[in-house]
């Protein structure tokens, strides 16, 4: 899209809707074309009605054409305009052009018309009818619009200073935040960062956190790196739109600078998601403060996930691993994992019945059932190999860990692997 059309959108204004719509576009349509002796009024009258109802049903080539045979019927400027802002919707060029030129040859004196005929200048980088027309508009009626388009006429002209003068003083009529991203802009082309940052906050200040403009600071701290800032305005914007997105995006954040107290500080705030604060406080080891978050996410949703975690949070949490706690553990896994059937907490609860020597067999069950899903899990083949070394199994142990043998990154399988060799070295006395 030229700059020409992206004006000309920017400059549409919605046309009032028609309060009242008795008849259909196509029996309004009917009448005219079937009715041979009629005023003028009455012509007026119909080409109005029609052209309201297809400007709300969004037929614009319709509405544009009534429009304009209303303007020719009563020369009435408002119907050109009308007709202009039609074609702008439909994006039909040719026709803003023609329109244009029809409008130019009886309208000198308005407004609209001339800011249309400026964007159309512009694209046609026919500057200085462009910079002629809106040195008669500032003289007679400054408007922050205009002062819009002159800075635009500066731009091209290669004169950024003056853009720059042009957009501060749009700015300072109506604060518009499409003005001020303008003048933002230019300001970035010059590699003076830290101005435009100061503009765009002092902006957020004023009229809070505005969708364009907190977007484009976004932007800014990305490019920059200021994670603080980013933080903040992630923080404001999920304040006020509640969009998941800027709240997903500040814990993505948070994540990233291994920040948790934070992260931890905005979801208990906003309840924006228990299932990550659950998941921090695991991440943190903070075992207790995730069981009693699992429990209470159980009892709320009945989903067997929760009632899984809140069986490892508890074993995890607890020095000393009473018989009564093994037994409370035990059957919230027996309650869960079935339910759940999961590789990883079939795997949990299968080292459990054999570590603790409750139910070996079970155990290695439960843990061919984590193998069928992800066969080359080094802590679930452990688990497997720690069975085998319950039942005496050694050399069976053996050779499933002996191909990680050379790998030392797991204390706890390194030590099984000396206790499985062990034993094998024992039999063999």
């Amino acid at each position: 899209m030229s700059r020409y059309h992206f004006i000309i959108l920017f400059l549409t204004i919605t046309l009032t809707s028609c309060a009242q719509k008795s008849t259909s576009l196509e029996d309004f349509k009917y009448k005219i074309f079937n009715i041979s002796e009629q005023t003028k009024a009455d012509n007026a009258d119909k080409y109005a009605l029609i052209a309201m109802d297809a400007y709300d049903h969004q037929d614009y080539q319709t509405a544009s054409d009534y429009f304009e045979k209303l303007y020719d019927i009563t020369d009435d400027k408002s119907y050109m305009l009308e007709a202009i802002k039609s074609a702008v919707l439909l994006k039909d060029y040719d026709r803003i052009k023609n329109l244009l030129q029809k409008a130019q040859e009886k309208i000198n004196d308005d407004v609209a018309i001339n800011r249309y005929l400026v964007a159309y200048y512009i694209d046609q980088k026919e500057i200085q009818k462009a910079d002629k027309i809106l040195e008669k508009l500032l003289a007679n009626h400054p408007n922050a619009q205009d002062f819009e388009l002159a800075a635009l006429v500066a731009k091209s002209k290669g004169e950024p200073a003056k853009a720059k003068t042009l957009y501060q003083k749009a700015y300072s009529l109506k604060h518009n935040p499409h003005t001020l991203l303008l003048y933002a802009d230019l300001l970035l082309q010059e590699n003076k960062t830290d101005e435009a940052i100061r503009l765009l906050e002092t902006h957020t200040q004023l009229f809070g956190c505005q969708h364009s403009i907190c977007t484009a600071l976004i932007k800014i701290y990305t490019k920059t790196q200021d994670l603080n800032a980013l933080g903040i305005i992630y923080k404001k914007l999920y304040s006020k739109t509640k969009d998941p997105i800027y709240a997903n995006a500040l814990l993505e954040l948070y994540a990233y600078q291994k920040d948790y107290n934070k992260a931890i500080s905005f979801l208990k705030k906003t309840k924006f998601d228990d299932t990550i604060l659950l998941d921090i406080y695991t991440e943190k080891k903070d075992y207790k403060k995730a069981y009693k978050l699992a429990q209470q996410l159980y009892k709320k949703t009945n989903d067997p996930l929760f009632l899984a975690k809140s069986a490892v949070l508890e074993y995890e949490s607890t020095p000393v691993k009473s018989p009564k706690m093994l037994k409370k553990v035990l059957k919230e896994f027996e309650q869960s994992v079935y339910r759940l059937d999961k590789a990883l907490y079939y795997n949990y609860y299968a080292y459990l019945l054999i570590d603790h020597d409750i139910d070996v067999d079970k155990g290695l069950e439960l843990v061919k059932k984590a193998l069928k899903v992800e066969p080359k899990s080094l802590f679930y083949i452990d688990t497997q190999a720690w069975g085998y070394y319950k039942k005496h199994k050694c050399q069976k142990a053996y050779e499933l860990l002996k191909p990680y043998e050379k790998d030392q990154s797991q204390k706890e399988i390194v030590e099984h692997l000396e206790k499985i060799k062990k034993c094998i070295k024992d039999k063999t006395k």
